[in-house]
């Protein structure tokens, strides 16, 4: 390699030896480049036809693949088993959100010219005909009845249910050959390639290895059979036609469930190896760079194919996650139903983009349940009866003049907003996490500004009702039930927890901001445990719907069933029981959170953060002392933002956050960690009271506890049998060395002054502080440049490298005492407790569980 030596390029000269000497200093993942290197010219200089970064692109291993398939090779029943299997591999990735061409249209049987495919042939039954019947008779049907079953999942995604581009990737869509056929078609062709492949079982003339595929395969046409005909159940063209069809739907979901168990648990790790080893390579049949055959289109990311039992896990998953519209058809009350829509948001993994969107449809979409008999603000009228206020409607029925015109009007106005708000709500815990604290974050204000109306409405109500009282009394909370307001009230509430859980869930806070969410969290289910105390006190004093038949509330549209007052009050009651156990919980976390940012114990180990990357991006997240309170204050203010502006509950402060921090500093960690195992048994002991009252109560009461508050019992009896444990070893937390009795927030600046030493360490350079380098580096500048005759000059050098040498030695000192401190709390955490904290996803995903060793 050649250079200019003078930038007049006219000498060169030859580096090519010292750049591979400099090249064998550098490590995996290092890169030596000069400022002016951007991103732009690093891109430049790779070829853009590197097969890297053009997935069309053909290398010699791929032409020498593709060469090697043969559309008119004459299958044999092993090789038309490993395509289906592949192809079913592909299409299970295809759910999960992958594109058509990475999946489906890699298979080049797929995607091959319609004049090749052999039309007569295809499912024929006449003797002599079919010169290929594996590709014929059975490959090509179950493509066909694959190519239906993804044009129905495609047609689902057209109810704009879903978000393009975060769940569904659009561009492509199924051949015209594989939906030209109709559903009766299909399953003709189903049945024949059936019928074909037992007749090679009861045969002679085959061998045995292609009877075994045959018996193989014939089970796995029965299944896709039946998912063929749960789709069409469950399509919007045949749900208009025939709404009933959806429970028949229901019932072929869970015999196709039941069927692909035996399938799996009949074949077994054993008889699985087997299959796998039975099912025979075809060489060229899939292309993995199928890209190249669709120039127009933009190029996704390669994607791995799902394996054959992770395929096979995905669907059924993919089937028990369906099988919640069941559930949703079975909901006999608002309260319930948003129970239903919390759960589902919470379940792990997520649902695949085609079950989301199905249960949307099933909820909101006209012909699903039927929800245009009852409009959405309906739906809002019963779901203020269910919390203590069917008063009000009956109140504005029967209200004259032109008070009770204004206040029907206005109420008529407050259920059409309050509808678009939740039915919004409610679909959002249908789509993926992220979107899921989107959507909750940005309905809050919505909320706040439906309560305030709300109490507008609920005044105006009163002053109808009570002719007599002062307009004083309307304002009272202890005379006035503020039954709008009050459900307002309640739906804000809940869209603040979501949005604060699934950011611990979505990981987006920071190491020491889990103190600060989850102590926001203990005020929010604080202030919502005392709305459902004083809405059970209210709701209590409201007369009955025995005594008064016109409370009786409305059913919903596809229930019979009515929800009277005393059912009321259970609800009421598992909306209290549920704040105060996550209330209890959430301060247990927070003061774990406290403890374990006095120790410097966070989620991320500090053995792990031993390269330099690493550390870089903990010294990003951990500024020095300097401006680590502006930046703490800054992201506070970014974090909560979107609650700082409402009237209730009371907003977050950071100069109140610090007062509180401070309050905890003056704790001992046992003493805190003792209290936490204090507040985790209060919230275990409410959820047994809990259900100890369900299970001596109606039937269908046990149930209800289990679908409410099983996933949470569980994290907080782990939470609250992990801290017991820790007792016998809180003595040795109180009498920690001197060093660790500090400050969350020397805690944090000794960490961010441990990084820096072990940056300073790794680069070979003095001094690890930003501040304290750059002060380093200009003394040592200073001291470079020549000396002046001029004695005041001489005297400032001196004075500026007295105030450098001052500085090295302040900063070393510093580095000393975060050094302790950190040897300090290694010590203790590994000798006497070491905390970890992880979530789990099976059992609930928004809360963690922490585990001392």
């Amino acid at each position: 390699m050649l250079v200019d030596a003078d930038d007049g390029f006219t000498d060169w000269i030859d580096i090519t030896n010292k750049l591979a000497a400099g090249a064998k200093q550098l490590k995996v993942g290092e890169l030596l480049k000069p400022d002016s290197l951007t991103l732009f010219d690093a891109m430049v200089a790779v070829q853009v036809m590197d097969p890297r970064l053009d997935m069309g692109m053909l290398t010699a291993e791929d032409k020498a693949e593709i060469a090697l398939w043969d559309f008119n090779k004459r299958l044999t029943l092993t090789d038309t088993l490993w395509i289906i299997d592949r192809m079913f591999s592909c299409e299970m990735t295809l759910h999960n959100s992958a594109a058509l061409l990475q999946t489906i249209y890699t298979c080049n049987y797929f995607t091959v010219d319609e004049n090749q495919i052999p039309r007569a042939t295809i499912g024929s039954k006449s003797e002599g005909v079919c010169e290929n019947p594996a590709r014929d008779l059975v490959l090509y049907p179950v493509l066909i009845a694959v190519g239906a079953c993804c044009a129905r999942v495609w047609r689902e995604y057209q109810n704009d249910n879903l978000y393009p581009d975060e769940d569904v990737h659009s561009g492509v869509v199924v051949p015209r050959f594989f939906t030209e056929y109709s559903l009766r078609d299909v399953h003709r062709l189903l049945e024949s390639a059936r019928e074909y492949l037992q007749g090679v079982i009861a045969g002679e003339e085959d061998a045995e290895t292609q009877k075994r595929a045959a018996g193989v395969l014939v089970e796995q046409i029965g299944i896709r059979d039946g998912w063929l005909r749960v789709l069409e159940d469950l399509s919007a063209e045949t749900l208009a036609e025939d709404p009933g069809a959806l429970r028949r739907g229901m019932e072929r979901l869970r015999s196709l469930a039941a069927l692909h168990k035996r399938y799996v648990e009949g074949s077994g790790r054993a008889a699985a190896a087997a299959e796998s080893a039975l099912a025979t390579p075809v060489r060229g049949a899939f292309d993995s760079k199928c890209m190249r055959r669709y120039p127009t289109l933009s190029p996704v990311r390669p994607r791995e194919l799902l394996t054959r039992d992770e395929a096979h896990a995905a669907f059924a998953r993919m089937l028990d996650d369906t099988a919640q519209v069941d559930e949703l058809l079975a909901i006999e009350s608002v309260e319930r139903m948003i129970h239903f829509f919390l759960r589902f948001s919470r379940r792990s993994p997520t649902p695949v983009p085609f079950v989301r969107s199905l249960v949307m449809s099933a909820f909101a979409t006209n012909g699903r349940v039927q929800l245009a008999q009852q409009s959405a603000a309906g739906l809002v009228r019963r779901a203020v009866s269910e919390l203590g206020g069917s008063y009000v409607w009956a109140t504005l029925e029967t209200a004259r003049g032109a008070a009770g015109i204004d206040a029907r009007e206005r109420a008529d106005a407050f259920c059409t907003e309050a509808a678009g708000l939740l039915v919004c709500w409610l679909k959002s815990l249908c789509q993926n996490p992220p979107r899921q604290r989107r959507i909750a974050l940005k309905s809050i204000g919505g909320w706040d500004a439906l309560q305030a109306d709300g109490e507008q409405l609920d005044m105006a109500v009163f002053a109808l009702t009570n002719p007599q009282q002062p307009p004083a009394a309307a304002a009272d909370p202890e005379t006035n039930v503020f039954a709008l307001s009050s459900w307002a009230y309640h739906m804000k509430l809940l869209a603040m927890e979501t949005a604060l859980l699934a950011g611990v869930r979505l990981e987006v806070y920071l190491d020491y901001e889990f103190a600060q969410v989850f102590c926001y969290a203990a005020q929010v289910f604080d202030a919502h445990q005392a709305h459902m105390e004083r809405v059970a006190r209210v709701a209590a004093l409201q007369p009955s719907s025995r005594q008064n038949p016109q409370l009786q509330m409305q059913t919903l549209p596809w229930t019979a069933r009515a929800v009277g007052s005393d059912e009321c009050l259970a609800q009421i009651e598992r909306w209290h029981v549920l704040a105060g156990a996550q209330k209890d919980l959430a301060t247990a976390l927070w003061l774990v959170s406290h403890v374990s940012g006095r120790l410097g114990v966070f989620r991320a180990p500090w053995e792990q953060r031993t390269t330099r990357l690493a550390l870089e991006i903990s010294r990003q997240q951990q500024q020095s002392s300097r401006d680590m309170l502006g930046a703490q204050r800054a992201r506070f203010a970014l974090r909560f933002r979107a609650f700082a502006q409402l009237g209730s509950p009371a907003p977050p402060s950071f100069a109140g956050w610090l007062a509180t921090s401070a309050q905890l500093d003056s704790h001992a960690l046992g003493d805190l960690l003792l209290h936490a195992g204090n507040v985790a048994g209060e919230a275990k002991a409410l959820l047994e009271r809990s259900r100890r009252a369900a299970a001596s109560g109606p039937a269908h009461a046990l149930d209800e506890w289990d679908a409410c508050f099983r996933p949470l019992y569980f994290v907080v009896l782990a939470n609250a049998v992990a801290l017991t444990k820790l007792r016998k070893r809180a003595p040795a937390l109180t009498q920690m060395p001197q060093p660790l009795r500090i400050s969350g927030d020397q805690a944090l600046r000794y960490r961010s002054q441990a990084v820096g030493a072990a940056l300073a360490r790794q680069t070979g350079t003095e001094g690890g502080d930003h501040s304290n380098g750059s002060s380093q580096g200009n003394g040592s500048n200073q001291q470079s440049q020549p000396r002046t005759k001029s004695e005041r000059r001489r005297r400032k050098g001196t004075g500026r490298q007295d105030q450098t040498n001052t500085s090295a030695a302040a900063a070393a000192a510093a580095a000393g005492v975060a050094q302790r401190w950190l040897d300090d709390a290694a010590r203790l955490t590994k000798s006497e407790v070491k905390i970890a904290w992880s979530c789990t996803p099976s059992k609930h995903p928004d809360w963690p569980v922490f585990s001392f060793q």
